[in-house]
């Protein structure tokens, strides 16, 4: 594919994929230091900031992407003679990446601050507790062709586990880092990230020739 081609078909997805939920996520995380001494935490309220609070940020900015390639929000695919899936992954990933970025950033100022904890597993742990409860939620969000379900979906995911602490998803367990430093939990909830992600890459041509 020449450069003329993947140069504007890039610029169009990225502005597809910075939905207005990005700017309604940065606001909330800007709000965080109001709230939060950061000298005053330990490893588990900065846990419980990350895993509790912070991973929501999934389910602020992945569960419209299901929803780009059939009007949702009165957007079309760019090219039809484009393969879907490249673009698809391309989403996820940019969105991926941008909260990777943000919990990054977060985390950073948290421990500058003096907040006593470990800052990159932290950082991963979070990270990936809002990417697959993200997933989760467009991968609802496309099967049902309704953003409420998505968010309904992971919500739903986070409510059990807060409410069980674990004890009916077992090694899929979101908070993890509540109990320990780094949960090794946190690879199969990644690797779960990618399931879902290519389930919905798979699925989606068929949702549009329904």
């Amino acid at each position: 594919m020449s450069r003329q081609i993947i140069a504007p078909l890039a610029r169009y997805n990225l502005k597809l994929t910075v939905h207005y939920s990005w700017l309604l996520s940065a606001v909330l995380l800007a709000a965080v230091p109001v709230f939060i001494d950061p000298v005053l935490m330990d490893r588990l309220q900065v846990a419980k900031l990350g895993e509790l609070l912070v991973s929501l940020l999934g389910l602020i900015v992945y569960p419209h992407l299901g929803l780009l390639e059939d009007g949702g929000i009165q957007e079309v695919l760019y090219a039809k003679r484009v393969r879907h899936l490249p673009l698809f992954l391309f989403r996820w990933v940019l969105t991926a990446l941008y909260i990777f970025l943000a919990v990054a950033a977060l985390f950073s100022w948290v421990h500058g601050s003096g907040a006593d904890f470990e800052l990159w597993p932290m950082v991963g742990g979070t990270a990936i507790t809002a990417i697959v409860m993200g997933s989760a939620g467009l991968t609802a969000t496309l099967l049902a062709g309704n953003l409420s379900a998505g968010y309904i979906a992971g919500f739903s995911w986070y409510l059990l586990d807060f409410t069980t602490k674990g004890r009916l998803t077992g090694p899929f367990y979101l908070f993890g880092l509540l109990n320990e430093p780094w949960d090794k939990g946190k690879w199969l909830l990644a690797g779960l990230s990618l399931t879902l992600v290519l389930f919905c890459a798979f699925w989606l041509p068929r949702r549009r020739l329904d």
